[in-house]
């Protein structure tokens, strides 16, 4: 059986384009700005304002690059840095209600939900058919 991947293709598109505005906007300050105030700025503010852009793109590209993967033994799934896995016995459900963001995967373990943030509803139709897919992977190996 092949693996079901799943990512938010337009939180994915987005962060993408809001990361080359932000670069472009901050190019095109720092071209605009009088060359007086230019040499105003330290190399030590130069590096945290640098540092604050790509701190803000990070944030934006680990949601665009969150994923879900699920397979005959269970799921795995990435929400911005971190990447989780669960077996399917220890999945008791998924939830994607029309005002969810992003899908859960429930469990009976100590946290009883985590979101799965590669199944965005802003993917709308096909957000709903990647959660059909997912959720009849878990029922077939529940058999």
């Amino acid at each position: 059986m092949a693996a079901l991947v799943i990512r938010p293709r337009r939180s994915l598109l987005m962060a993408s384009v809001l990361s080359v505005v932000l670069v472009l906007a901050a190019a095109l300050g720092w071209v605009a700005m009088p060359t007086d105030v230019r040499d105003l700025f330290t190399g030590p503010q130069l590096v945290t304002l640098a540092f604050f852009i790509v701190v803000m793109i990070g944030f934006m590209m680990s949601v665009g690059l969150s994923y879900v993967r699920a397979d005959e033994n269970g799921i795995t799934f990435r929400n911005g840095l971190r990447t989780h896995r669960l077996d399917w016995p220890e999945v008791a459900g998924f939830r994607f209600t029309e005002n969810d963001p992003w899908a859960y995967v429930l469990t009976d373990g100590e946290v009883d939900q985590r979101p799965l943030l590669g199944l965005q509803r802003t993917d709308r139709e096909r957000a709903e058919a990647d959660f059909r897919a997912l959720g009849s992977l878990w029922e077939r190996s529940r058999q």
